[in-house]
């Protein structure tokens, strides 16, 4: 299940959004983990990179990741709002709080195979529960990279939104894929991004946490 806010940032917030995120990430192969890998740096940016067991193999995933970590940031505040936003009209999740927004580049082959971000209860009592992405990237600017979600080979249906309102199917994948769409999700959904075969996708991402499912 899923909730897509069209084109919500601006293109020109687009390109401030990606300018600052340029600049303030170092990013890290998100392919080359793993099993077994542990964290002895304490460095939170790698810590959260080994905390996601998906990340070991390039078949599965091949991209460059990197995390803001500063909570007073813009891309923070357009994350955040619209996780809460989408759970306000669609989910009614109970949520704790947010994890580090990360920012990913695709590109040369780019891509990360069918997955879900929750990695299902833990001992904690918590698990992610919503998650966010949107594009930051203008999609004629790059071919391939395409959001989608696994429907068992069946081709997305129309969605009606809670106003009555009815989106075709086309023009949900338009809207998936247009610069500044804002997708939040079920964090249990499997979903992939196909690889790229042109230029660059920038996106962000994002996950809530809250208690477990019962």
């Amino acid at each position: 299940m899923f909730y897509i806010f069209p084109r919500a940032v601006p293109k020109k917030e687009c390109r401030k959004l990606l300018k600052y995120c340029i600049k303030n990430t170092k990013f890290h192969d998100a392919s080359v983990l793993n099993k077994g890998a542990t964290d002895s740096g304490g460095d939170d940016e790698r810590k959260q990179l080994l905390d996601d067991r998906s990340r070991i193999d390039p078949k599965v995933r091949k991209t460059d990741v990197g995390f803001i970590t500063d909570k007073d940031n813009i891309v923070n505040e357009v994350a955040w709002h619209y996780l809460r936003e989408a759970n306000k009209i669609t989910f009614n999740y109970k949520l704790e709080y947010f994890q580090p927004v990360q920012f990913a580049r695709y590109r040369d082959g780019g891509h990360y195979d069918w997955h879900q971000d929750a990695s299902g209860q833990n001992p904690h009592g918590e698990s992610r529960k919503l998650s966010l992405t949107f594009s930051l990237t203008d999609s004629d600017a790059y071919e391939g990279g395409n959001l989608e979600f696994y429907g068992g080979d069946k081709p997305m249906e129309d969605m009606e939104l809670p106003d009555g309102t009815v989106i075709p199917a086309s023009q949900i994948y338009q809207d998936i894929r247009d610069q500044g769409s804002v997708i939040v999700f079920d964090s249990r959904d499997f979903h992939r991004v196909t690889p790229v075969t042109k230029g660059t996708r920038y996106s962000v991402v994002c996950w809530t946490v809250g208690p477990n499912f019962v």
